[in-house]
């Protein structure tokens, strides 16, 4: 049973949570409701589709304003991944099963877009073993296909792993590696090559000696590459060897800093928590995270803390709140001008369908944090 949620205002998404879980699986809103919440950012969630195909660790992307998603699993901790693709169309929010042969049953995967019509999925878990395979659902033809990939280490795969399309077509791909089958993981990093015409793809390693991670994220900044998350230690680690990525920069994530400015946030003195399955994505100038499995064995559950990160004049984190909605193992597209999350594992581990856009909520011209980044200092440790 869903209900529809009257109202767009971000203290009434929180609220539609609790009675969703009231009414699904018997938790007591009262309960839920104790959370630390800051019901007032800047960067605020709001509901954009109320219910939808149930599903966390799967991929999704955004091509021609249709939102696709991919594979995943229904419960959580499962290790039986689905096969099945749905689109969403930005334009009708009307969710839709693609019934074509062929597509493979994955989770914990990676994926890029290529072309703005390949929908290219990268490793992942297939109910017996960890792949390295490449596959490719062309969403002009409708067919899925399959190229041709070499230079993997012969007996590992990859899940939980992270990947960021370049500039020059490359594919960034970092760890998680490890054996087919046992839990064995090491943090290398590839550069996945593509000839789409022959459909092959070539891995070649580019790194191996980078911390191993499980649930992290990677995003490119002012040519650098940041590993965020995915271990309890380590927040972050840098690949400063010139890269680039394809995220776009956007009406709405060009506005990041300046809409945060009114917060007046002061500079975290320690990383925040180590988290996994999180979400991280661009804007002009910054990075912005959004909730995740903390390490700290005080959350049983998925967390909705948001933090902002600057590269320059060094790096940077910020805290901006406790977002009302707390996700892990979801799903975030980022077309620079809008960002919408899916499903992910939410209160008491369930696992959601429903979708979110981020809306700027309180922007202004007042305050500059692009400058009081630069030249901010506090005594003592802010609140992690």
């Amino acid at each position: 049973m869903y209900i529809k949620c009257t109202s767009y205002l971000t203290v009434y998404n929180f609220c539609f949570q609790a009675i969703i879980l009231y009414v699904e699986v018997g938790i007591k809103p009262q309960l839920i409701m104790s959370a630390k919440i800051d019901h007032d950012l800047p960067l605020a969630w709001e509901v954009l589709l109320p219910a939808g195909p149930a599903l966390a660790h799967h991929v999704g992307c955004i091509i021609n304003n249709t939102f696709y998603i991919h594979g995943g699993v229904t419960s959580h901790r499962s290790i039986i991944p689905s096969n099945k693709l749905y689109k969403l169309d930005l334009n009708g929010l009307i969710w839709n099963e693609i019934r074509v042969d062929g597509s493979p049953a994955l989770s914990h995967h990676a994926c890029v877009t290529m072309d703005n019509r390949y929908f290219v999925l990268i490793g992942g878990w297939d109910g017996q073993k960890r792949l390295s395979r490449v596959f490719i659902f062309d969403t002009v033809e409708s067919v899925w296909k399959y190229p041709v990939d070499d230079g993997f280490a012969e007996g590992a795969g990859l899940s939980s792993h992270a990947v960021c399309l370049l500039e020059n077509r490359d594919i960034l791909v970092v760890g998680r590696e490890g054996c087919l089958r046992t839990v064995e993981k090491h943090g290398n990093a590839y550069i996945l090559k593509s000839d789409l015409r022959k459909m092959i793809f070539s891995y070649t390693k580019i790194s191996d000696d980078n911390i191993s991670r499980s649930g992290h994220t990677i995003n490119t900044m002012d040519n650098c590459a940041y590993i965020l998350g995915g271990r309890n230690d380590d927040f972050i680690e840098q690949l400063q060897t010139g890269f680039k990525s394809k995220e776009p920069i956007g009406e709405l994530n060009s506005q990041f800093i300046s809409a945060l400015s009114e917060l007046n946030l002061k500079p975290l003195t320690r990383l925040p928590k180590g988290r996994r399955n999180h979400v991280a994505f661009r804007g002009k100038g910054c990075l912005v995270i959004h909730g995740g499995e903390t390490f700290d064995g005080r959350s049983r559950t998925a967390v909705g803390e948001m933090y902002v990160m600057v590269a320059k004049p060094k790096v940077t984190f910020y805290k901006i709140g406790n977002s009302p909605v707390p996700r892990a193992s979801h799903v975030c597209v980022n077309t620079g001008n809008r960002i919408i999350f899916h499903g992910g594992i939410a209160w008491k581990n369930v696992i959601y369908g429903d979708c979110y856009e981020l809306k700027i909520k309180c922007y202004s011209d007042r305050y500059s944090l692009e400058s009081d980044l630069e030249i901010k200092s506090i005594d003592g440790d802010s609140e992690i």
